[in-house]
């Protein structure tokens, strides 16, 4: 019974020192935005998605695919089970590219968003970076 008892409190101990990015304290807010992003994205998508993602050897490359006039665009770089290792690129010029050493290897969600025509649009792309 003292091994059970112990063993209990040792994983309690255990789950509460872990950082749980399951929880987040600023839900309501994420939530009030969400239908904005849902909105953006079918723009984009009848569109057919215009930026493309393309791996360089020294990095990562966006190209525009469309006729549309898009030339800021904020990138933001979610890695997969690393929540360290996220990043954002705020007014990046379509035309340019990121360095890989600014890159973890993984598994990344790339959140594109950009305006046109004083909309708002936005592309959602998983990408591995090997």
């Amino acid at each position: 019974m003292i091994a059970f008892v112990a063993f209990i409190v040792t994983m309690a101990v255990v789950i509460n020192s872990k950082n749980s990015e399951l929880i987040s304290e600023d839900y309501y807010i994420k939530e009030k935005n969400f239908n904005q992003d849902y909105d953006a994205q079918q723009r984009a998508a009848d569109h057919q998605n215009p930026i493309k993602v393309e791996n360089h050897p020294n990095g990562i490359f966006f190209r525009n695919t469309s006729s549309l006039h898009i030339q800021l665009v904020d990138v933001t770089f979610i890695r997969m089970n690393d929540g360290r290792s996220d990043f954002s690129v705020k007014n990046h010029d379509i035309r340019t590219w990121i360095h890989k050493q600014k890159l973890a290897k993984g598994n990344y969600e790339i959140q594109l968003r950009y305006q046109v025509n004083n909309e708002p649009y936005m592309q959602v792309t998983t990408w591995y970076f090997k």
